[in-house]
């Protein structure tokens, strides 16, 4: 996305300002974003990319994130041997 003010790809989803505006994201399918670089701020559809199949709407409201992975999962994929190689 680009900002349509200054053309700057830095438009990220904004902080909602307080109850007015956090009900309003609920009630609808809307979501406030900024401009890093020219301070530009409007409300606009969620944007969804579809590159990343586990983000859902959902989890961009809410801030839901996955488990972190713990070094159980990571053990495996590079196990430590502590002689050195062989």
């Amino acid at each position: 996305m680009k900002c349509p003010s200054c053309d700057s790809i830095r438009v990220f989803p904004s902080r909602l300002r307080g109850f007015l505006e956090s009900l309003r994201q609920r009630m609808t399918d809307s979501q406030p974003y900024r401009c890093h670089q020219c301070g530009w701020r409007k409300w606009l559809p969620i944007e969804l990319i579809t590159a990343n199949p586990d983000v859902q709407p959902d989890d961009l409201r809410t801030g839901r994130q996955p488990e972190p992975v713990g070094g159980r999962e990571l053990d495996p994929l590079d196990p430590f041997d502590p002689n050195g190689p062989s």
